[in-house]
């Protein structure tokens, strides 16, 4: 009994997020979020009848996950296509989630069932499942991990074999928590740019910047453009949606319900404009 304590003592410490100092919480206070702007490079139909939650890429096409009770399915799209080249409908008890690709296999989470599918990325087919604690939000792979968010300022580093967290990262903005994080991707690092990890944060028309090492967010992207023209005055019509396509260098966006999807560039400031490249 006491050794079963003792390890779930050193298995608590180990998974804690190690309280920042007063120093390093000045540090993230001080940073002022950089204010990226973007220019369009494609632009592609997409069904308002998808409630989008997460894009994933495999062999440069779109994998997208749409949720709702009783109408949650993943679909793949080659990316100049509007209309999906494969689609698998959920059990009607699964609410989807984020979806991310890790080697060959696709995670896709569920809402509130605390169940993580894995899919076969060729035919959408289940190969699995895993389990995990509380709400499942958002999915993206970093680096030799899955990187998951659950609706609050908390994102936790899985193992892609078991599902279980290794390391947690809490992320602030000028100081203070960044809650409703949702979808998440990865841009790799440049020589223009360390590695981030953005996210959108639920009904926020903007995106986000986040150090994967401290969790400050360092910059941010405003869509409100883009969210604006396709909410259509419906609440629920948000923002929801991102992956980095490296292949191409732009960003892929969309919305819950949104008529289009986009491939944007993203500017940082006191960049070069287009025409001095």
């Amino acid at each position: 009994m006491i050794a079963s304590v003792l390890v779930g003592l050193m298995v608590s410490k180990a998974l804690a997020t190690p309280a920042p100092s007063s120093e390093a919480y000045n540090s993230a206070a001080n940073v002022i979020p950089e204010q990226y702007t973007y220019r369009i490079l494609q632009t592609r139909d997409h069904s308002t009848k998808s409630f989008t939650q997460g894009l994933a890429l495999y062999q440069g096409d779109l994998i997208e996950s749409s949720g709702l009770y009783g109408r949650s399915f993943v679909s793949r799209y080659h990316p100049t296509h509007s209309k999906p080249v494969q689609k698998k409908r959920l059990n009607r008890r699964l609410f989807a989630e984020g979806v991310a690709l890790f080697n060959d296999t696709l995670y896709l989470l569920t809402w509130k069932r605390g169940v993580v599918l894995q899919l076969n990325p060729n035919t959408l087919e289940p190969r699995g499942q895993l389990s995990y604690q509380g709400e499942g939000w958002g999915l993206a792979r970093y680096e030799q991990q899955l990187l998951m968010s659950d609706g609050s300022n908390q994102l936790s580093l899985r193992s892609p074999q078991d599902f279980s967290i290794e390391r947690q990262l809490s992320v602030s903005k000028m100081g203070q928590p960044l809650h409703k994080l949702n979808d998440l991707t990865v841009i790799p690092a440049s020589p223009n740019s360390p590695a981030r990890i953005w996210a959108n944060v639920w009904h926020h028309s903007s995106l986000y910047a986040i150090d994967p090492n401290t969790g400050t967010v360092e910059a941010q992207l405003d869509l409100s453009a883009l969210a604006n023209k396709h909410s259509r005055g419906h609440p629920d019509n948000v923002l929801n949606g991102i992956v980095w396509d490296q292949a191409r260098q732009g960003l892929w966006v969309t919305g819950k319900r949104w008529p289009k999807r986009y491939l944007i560039e993203l500017i940082a400031p006191h960049s070069p404009s287009p025409e001095e490249h």
